[in-house]
């Protein structure tokens, strides 16, 4: 089939003419000699029948009388007939009466021929013909005839006829092909030429001389002319747009590639190469092994590694890594390709180089600038905490100094000055007690005056005794707070899974002296909620944030009415939501989306620092804080959302102890 398709078109169409015309011949030829060995088959059989029916006419009155030599002499006469082999005559009685030719087969001839009947017999015809007379059966007339040999002889005849016939017909349909092909395959061989000369000059402006012609080669002229017209066309737009394209390719900020995985070596590098690394793109092209070169050793394989993989699964990548520039600098490059199938096969990558030195350094900055951020908000965090301590503490302290003065008052105004008056006046009369108690009208007054003095005393001990006791409760509360802060303190940076009650309680408490110092009323609104894993201070530092945030709106507002809600609750994805809600001043639509970015405030003396800081330390934990507000006076809600800890069989984790905090 190969062989057939290399073959010029005259050749093709004079080979498959002939193999038409010689099976449609040797169709007819074959369909030719079936019907004449039919036909010599059903004259044979004719032939021998006739000549059997004379020979058994003839026996007739022989095989009557029984008259052997008559019979002998009639069997005799199959001379004249060189086919028959054998004949034989026998009687009713089954007795051979005469015989003729050889005696071989004979027998065989005799039991396996019917009346009347043909068998063929190893190249022999065995015929069976009865004799009668008047209606009475005689005997049998048994004939063998060579049929072979009459067969044999009349295919040679016909072998030979045939094969001339067929050998002059193929000639003469060779003849007629050869002189014919030229009127088909001249005008292909044409367009076929004027395709060649297209191919070999690229020169579409050349067109074939055909397209007069009515039949199919000049409609398939005319077809080829149109198509040379419109690719001359399309040629000249994509000469253009190949200038176009090489212009935008080499336009572009990265240098663009293609590589062959096959031999590892770069088919097409951008003239960007030069600009970015300092290398001409015929070092890439010319070297197979430059690549390697001027990439970091230590970025080498997994780079390498990485565009295999992508091509041999035909698909996107992305990696970075460092590269040496012709002048020696080290350049980040960020490498983005793509696998591609070309023809089938999965042997080409294409790709983009981009220049992310200067990002990568940004970034190293950024990365920096970060740190120190949160090293400021970290301190910004623990100036907040600091400052709610002190103001506690400061409060504390103030109840403490009235609670000094007041005693210092009362000791002032104490009545005790006047027992010491009256035990100096019994002193006095030491030596006359009894008489001066009974007989002086001082000394009679003496011991009335004592007692209403000792119950005045006793209730200046009362009070100075209360405010002893409550002096001491302001200094147990100094303690408190002090030791909750270094607890927390000590706590920083520990996951636990803590009640979200107690966190609350423990930023209120620290915000307690601001809070009463402003006339805040805080409203608890709690339902029964998980338990949080959250780091304890940045959940402190939060809360703390917040509501010192909502103190300072409720004061701006002028309210006199100030109330600040906490509420706990449950949230979606297994989360527990804590809010902050004031009726203070509020916040406009247009610094909702700017309260948590860094710097900003409204604050003259703020650091933007706070509400920043919270929002990523929520982050950090898995949790989020927003703020939400209908406009300026309608007040705000700030909702932290805290990951609730995880659960165990279905069960709620165990419940931690509860931390020391205040209840004020």
């Amino acid at each position: 089939m190969r062989l057939f398709q290399n073959l010029p078109i005259q050749r093709k169409i004079l080979v498959m003419t002939l193999s038409i015309c010689g099976v449609v011949l040797l169709m007819s030829l074959a369909i030719l000699i079936v019907f004449q060995i039919l036909n010599f088959r059903a004259n044979f059989q004719r032939d021998t029948e006739t000549l059997s029916a004379i020979i058994a006419n003839n026996s007739t009155a022989a095989l009557a009388f029984d008259d052997r030599k008559t019979a002998d002499e009639i069997l005799a006469s199959l001379k004249a007939k060189p086919s028959v082999l054998c004949a034989c005559m026998v009687n009713a009685d089954g007795d051979t009466v005469a015989h003729y030719g050889e005696m071989t087969g004979s027998e065989a001839m005799i039991n396996n021929t019917a009346e009347h009947q043909f068998s063929y017999h190893r190249g022999r015809l065995f015929y069976n013909e009865p004799v009668q007379l008047a209606g009475k059966h005689l005997g049998n007339l048994y004939l063998s005839v060579d049929y072979q040999s009459s067969f044999n002889h009349l295919l040679q005849f016909y072998s030979l006829v045939l094969a001339g016939v067929f050998l002059v017909s193929f000639l003469l349909a060779a003849f007629l092909t050869g002189r014919m092909q030229k009127l088909i395959a001249g005008p292909v061989l044409m367009l076929a030429e004027t395709a060649r000369q297209v191919g070999e000059k690229n020169d579409y402006s050349v067109r074939s001389p055909l397209a007069d012609r009515g039949d199919e080669i000049g409609a398939l002229a005319r077809a080829f002319n149109h198509m040379l017209a419109r690719i001359h066309v399309q040629d000249a737009a994509l000469t253009l747009s190949q200038e176009k394209l090489d212009a935008l390719v080499n336009s572009i900020d990265g240098i663009v590639w293609e590589w062959n995985p096959h031999n590892g070596q770069f088919t097409y590098v951008s003239r960007q190469s030069e600009r970015i690394l300092g290398h001409r793109p015929e070092k890439w092209l010319g070297d197979a092994k430059f690549w390697n070169l001027i990439v970091h050793p230590d970025d080498l394989a997994g780079s390498t590694t990485a565009r295999r993989q992508a091509t041999e699964r035909r698909q996107a990548y992305s990696g970075e890594y460092r590269a040496l520039a012709a002048d020696g600098r080290t350049v980040w490059i960020r490498e983005s390709g793509m696998g591609l199938a070309e023809n089938g096969d999965g042997a080409i990558c294409r790709g983009i180089l981009q220049d992310i030195t200067a990002e990568k350094n940004a970034a190293e900055h950024l990365k920096k600038l970060n740190t120190q951020l949160v090293e400021a908000s970290r301190q910004a965090g623990m100036a907040e905490v600091a400052t709610g301590v002190l103001h506690n503490v400061g409060n504390v302290l103030n109840s403490v100094n009235v609670s000094a003065s007041l005693l210092r008052e009362q000791l002032a105004k104490s009545q005790l000055q006047k027992l010491v008056q009256a035990a100096n006046l019994l002193r006095q009369h030491d030596a006359d007690t009894a008489a001066f108690l009974t007989a002086d009208s001082r000394g009679k007054l003496l011991p009335g005056y004592l007692i209403k003095l000792s119950d005045h005393l006793a209730a200046e001990q009362r009070g100075w005794q209360a405010e002893l006791d409550g002096l001491g409760k302001n200094i147990e509360h100094i303690k408190e707070i002090v030791a909750m802060q270094q607890s927390y303190a000590r706590m920083s940076g520990i996951i636990e899974d803590l009640r979200a009650e107690d966190l609350v309680a423990d930023a209120l408490s620290i915000n307690e002296g601001g809070l009463g110092r402003h006339g805040v009323r805080v409203c608890r609104e709690y339902q029964d909620v998980e338990l949080v894993r959250v780091d304890k201070h940045k959940v402190l530092q939060i809360l703390i944030n917040l509501i010192r945030n909502a103190k300072y709106a409720m004061d701006a507002s002028a309210k006199p009415q100030k109330v600040l809600t906490m509420s706990i609750a449950p949230s979606a994805n297994n989360r527990v939501r804590i809010q902050v809600r004031d009726n203070g001043i509020g916040i406009p639509p247009s610094n909702l989306t700017l309260i948590f970015q860094h710097g900003f405030t409204t604050k003259k003396d703020g650091h933007g620092f706070g509400l920043h800081s919270s929002a990523n330390a929520a982050h950090e934990m898995g949790g989020s804080l927003t703020a939400q507000s209908d406009g300026p006076g309608q007040g705000a809600v700030f909702t932290l959302e805290l990951p609730a800890a995880k659960r165990v069989n279905g069960r709620k984790p165990a419940e931690p102890a509860t931390a020391p905090h205040s209840n004020h």
